[in-house]
């Protein structure tokens, strides 16, 4: 029997378009930083071009691009780096605004540079339907001096899609720095200068591309004050230091392209999938879903089944379909998730959640065989 990976929003595989994009540049000699030789000059070709391929993709300007290790570096360069400039620039500030829809890649630094410059570290609501409450948080910009608001595009575990443009629209209103965690935003256009963001964080292997490759965009990578997290080496104009993995730039450049040619019809189809998913397992089973059903990653389900154990489900169907409880940094961890609390979810129902997400590769038969196998699973631990 097959085995049907659902679990996209953790991983996709890479493309093929971009391993071969990649291949010869595994072999191929030279540093992009040797600049004394042809090899290094052909190095650094390959990063030009890319860095102008995802500018024009991400509507920012190359300088403004800054490469890392994957999103989680990212969020944390931008946190640490970014909020003692926001403090500079507004020294009477003293909270930040950040909510549970968030990555632990971002609110584990929050933490951290809030207890660091003794900030104020406030949660705005989250709605019934899984996105910031933008009333709370129009209370919470006026009755507190804030400095600095972190905030997904795209959940990873519920998928919902944020009111991304009302929220800058609120920051510039009340002199706020906007970070935007966009790594799950893939299918959504991302435009830093049309958004008006301050920071925003990329992942190519939530694209189809290669894993350890993130980017840090940032109209503060010049200002005096942003300080590296890695030093010594002074590449990347000093911003981060250590050699240029090209091929995985390579890759994420190419990756990047080919979701900006196809995201719409893409979309449509994953949509298709998901929903296709959604409506066999309703024909057998109780399903709730969790988070907007239509303003969400389009094959993003985070759901529930009535009276099923979602860590019993998921290990009786071992190993023939994969899919998660959430984030992959959760593991199998039972605990109570503080946006299933913040959206008004009880322990109950949320110990029956989890996370499906149909991907590029998926196809019709492998929904029908989920479909299948997920039903008779799930009717026979109802029945034990």
């Amino acid at each position: 029997m097959k085995n049907i990976y659902l679990d996209y929003n953790s991983h996709t595989p890479c493309d093929i378009l971009v391993i071969n994009a990649m291949y010869d540049v595994w072999s191929q000699p030279g540093n992009p930083h040797s600049d004394g030789h042809s090899f290094g000059w052909s190095k650094q070709t390959l990063v030009s071009n890319s860095l102008a391929t995802l500018a024009d993709i991400y509507d920012c300007f190359e300088e403004e691009l800054l490469f890392t290790s994957g999103a989680t570096e990212a969020n944390n360069l931008a946190i640490y780096s970014g909020i003692p400039i926001a403090k500079k620039m507004d020294l009477q500030a003293d909270t930040i605004l950040t909510s549970h829809l968030e990555h632990k890649s971002v609110l584990k630094p929050l933490e951290i540079a809030a207890s660091t410059y003794g900030l104020k570290l406030l949660y705005m609501d989250i709605t019934s339907e899984g996105t910031i409450d933008l009333k709370d948080m129009h209370n919470k910009l006026e009755q507190n001096n804030v400095l600095w608001i972190s905030c997904s595009m795209t959940n990873g575990v519920i998928g919902t899609n944020q009111p991304i443009y009302q929220i800058a629209e609120l920051c510039q209103r009340y002199n706020a720095i906007l970070h935007v965690d966009a790594s799950q935003a893939g299918y959504l256009d991302i435009a830093c200068h049309d958004l008006d963001v301050d920071f925003l964080t990329l992942s190519a292997h939530k694209i189809y591309g290669p894993s350890g490759i993130g980017l840090l965009y940032s109209k503060h990578l010049q200002h005096p004050d942003f300080a590296p997290m890695i030093s010594g080496g002074g590449q990347q104009d000093g911003l981060r230091a250590g050699t240029l993995p090209v091929p995985l730039i390579v890759g994420f450049a190419e990756a990047a392209r080919v979701l900006d040619d196809s995201k719409e019809s893409e979309a449509m189809t994953l949509k298709q999938l998901s929903d296709a998913l959604l409506n066999g397992l309703r024909k057998s089973l109780t399903v709730k879903v969790f988070g907007d059903l239509d303003n969400r990653h389009p094959g993003n389900l985070y759901l529930a089944i009535e009276g099923v154990d979602s860590i019993q489900l998921l290990n009786n169907l071992q190993p023939h379909i994969a899919f998660s409880l959430g984030s992959a940094c959760d593991g199998l961890n039972r605990e109570y998730l503080p946006i299933m609390k913040a959206m008004g979810i009880s322990k109950e129902i949320a110990e029956c959640a989890f996370r499906i997400c149909v991907g590029r590769m998926t196809t019709s038969e492998d929904i029908n065989m989920a479909i299948e196998l997920i039903s008779d699973k799930a009717r026979r631990i109802q029945s034990s």
